[in-house]
């Protein structure tokens, strides 16, 4: 009997080591489902909230380049422009921003260039005129050789959203006016949606964009843009390696995910990167790298990037 105790201890040991390797392995399938889950949900996250990001940012252009076309064909400012009167059409521009702002809730500044591309009128500044810009803004260039209105987002002393229209008289150029807006609309939006917003600019520009030189740096090639942003998920991207970064893709660090895609000038040069960061418990596996760009010339002549 003892020996038929010691087999049947045995087989019930053999029983219940089957038994757990078997529900072992049925765990971890399940779990390595629900992981491949869980990274599939949040790259189709990441997704959605670049392509809403692409649509928000080229909202924000086509709206700076509507108020750029209006004001360059705004009749009272070109009287006063004409006239070469700077103080009458300070006080113009300073009206039309006031009551946009109030209808729209956009916030934007309006530079005014003159023929020969230097300063005319700034309206952050009435008393800065005759700057040269011609030399390291080459939208400008660009606007006063085609005769044409230009938006795209460009490194000046900041980088921001530029559009950019010729004041024209008998078809001639005598100038052109700029509606400058920054990326903080843009955060908002996304914020509303449960996002976080980081523009980055590659670091080798920072000898023209000289007011951004005291910005957070995230890794050793870029700097952060925007002033308002996300601590937790920025934190996080302070201990993100981005040297590698694609064109377009995925990265994660912590419990954050983010997406970003790369922003480029009209001449197609690479200024820096868009990073949506959304919160998350679970890590992707690998980064999805897809190269996109996006040139558009419409019917009319303007030229949108």
């Amino acid at each position: 009997m003892r020996l038929l105790d010691v087999i049947t201890a045995r087989i019930n040991q053999i029983i219940l080591i089957f038994t757990l390797i078997v529900l072992g392995t049925a765990f971890y399938f399940v779990y390595s489902l629900n992981l491949s889950y869980a990274q599939k949900e949040t790259v189709q996250s990441l997704d959605t909230t670049l392509l809403l990001a692409r649509n928000l940012l080229e909202e924000e252009e086509q709206h700076a380049l509507s108020l750029s076309l209006l004001l360059s064909q705004n009749k009272s400012f070109l009287e006063t422009f004409f006239e070469h009167n700077r103080k009458d059409s300070f006080f113009i521009i300073r009206q039309k921003i006031k009551s946009l702002e109030k209808l729209q809730g956009y916030r934007y500044e309006v530079q005014v260039h003159d023929q020969n591309l230097h300063t005319y009128l700034r309206s952050w500044d009435f008393n800065i005129a005759g700057v040269p810009l011609a030399s390291f803004r080459k939208g400008l260039v660009m606007v006063k050789a085609q005769c044409k209105p230009l938006v795209s987002i460009e490194v000046g002393k900041r980088l921001n959203i530029k559009a950019i229209s010729p004041i024209l008289k008998e078809g001639e150029f005598q100038g052109s006016i700029e509606v400058i807006e920054d990326f903080e609309h843009l955060r908002e939006k996304l914020a509303d949606q449960g996002y976080a917003l980081f523009v980055l600019l590659d670091k080798k520009y920072l000898s023209i964009a000289t007011s951004l030189n005291n910005h957070p740096e995230l890794s050793e090639k870029y700097l952060l843009v925007n002033t308002v942003y996300d601590q937790d998920s920025f934190l996080a991207l302070t201990n993100t390696n981005l040297a590698d970064l694609g064109s377009y893709g995925y990265l994660t660090q912590g419990q954050f995910s983010f997406g970003y895609f790369s922003i480029k000038n009209f001449e197609n040069e690479k200024l820096g990167y868009i990073l949506i960061g959304i919160k998350n418990s679970i890590s992707l596996s690998k980064r999805a790298y897809h190269e996109s760009e996006i040139v558009e010339q419409n019917d009319s002549g303007v030229i949108i990037r």
